[in-house]
């Protein structure tokens, strides 16, 4: 029994030490990006204490660029985005779980055969939507198109699947109508994967690139990672003003990510292959 428990507690302390270990590994490029982005330019790539370090990157980005203005557009973007996305894609999970409909087989099996097609291969025809519909350099271009989220609908589907079907049949015998069995007993028994949904779909719109950069070319319509890229465009020769740029990039989400971690894998982990 003693040897057994002796195994038990090696066999835990080699497990937290190598994700300890990964841990660190993992903190190690965005140490880098931070180093670098508080050294003196000149002085690049040397080693310099903590004697020699300045923030005149990050005034430089602030004085050469509206910085301010693309932390606006990509906090509308995303905020919108988020709650539009929260809404549509908990509701297509709650019909894809809950209803009996003809097709719904075949909609499910869209939707997971949509996970497969990458952006790029439907981003042309997107755009030329766009332009038809007069959005360009709109915040409509950047929010409208990305509500759905098939992944999403797939992850509202899979958790609302777990609910037993008791409940919802205690609800519609004391008079409940369907839409108040949703937000009264399905809504609050999948707050985690609600949650999981919101700050994946912030991740996912705050970081985005590619539908930024081909729906607007106005300075002042830019979001932060289109704006900074314009900079570093601007700014090549300068690695660490480049890196101050990723900083000012990275911090909100990993602040959003260390605040809101502890929803992101129970719900992951139970959504399950449920049919």
């Amino acid at each position: 029994m003693a040897n057994w428990k002796a195994r038990k507690r090696g066999a835990a302390a080699a497990r937290y030490g190598f994700l300890i270990v990964f841990g660190l590994v993992m903190l190690v490029p965005l140490l880098f990006v931070l180093y670098v982005s508080v050294l003196p330019a000149s002085s690049y790539p040397g080693v310099v204490g903590p004697g020699g370090w300045t923030l005149d990157n990050y005034t430089y980005v602030f004085q050469h660029a509206p910085i301010a203005r693309w932390y606006i557009n990509t906090a509308i973007v995303t905020l919108c985005v988020v709650a539009g996305a929260v809404i549509v894609n908990t509701l297509a999970g709650w019909a894809l779980a809950r209803f009996r409909f003809r097709g719904k087989g075949l909609v499910f099996l869209a939707i997971v055969a949509i996970l497969m097609i990458p952006l790029q291969a439907y981003l042309i025809p997107m755009y030329l939507q766009v332009v038809d519909l007069g959005w360009l350099n709109t915040f409509q271009a950047l929010i409208i198109p990305f509500l759905a989220n098939p992944l999403l609908i797939f992850l509202m589907r899979q958790s609302f699947s777990t609910l037993p079907k008791e409940l919802e049949e205690a609800a519609a015998i004391d008079g409940a109508s369907r839409f108040r069995t949703f937000l009264q007993i399905g809504v609050p028994l999948s707050v985690t994967a609600i949650a999981t949904q919101a700050i994946l779909s912030a991740t996912w719109t705050w970081n985005g690139f590619l539908v930024p950069v081909t729906f607007t070319n106005d300075k002042d319509m830019f979001m932060l990672t289109v704006g900074l890229n314009s900079l570093q465009a601007q700014n090549y020769t300068l690695p660490t003003v480049q890196m101050a740029g990723v900083v000012l990039l990275t911090i909100p989400v990993v602040v959003m990510f260390l605040i809101f971690q502890r929803f992101i894998v129970p719900s992951l982990a139970s959504t399950g292959i449920k049919g």
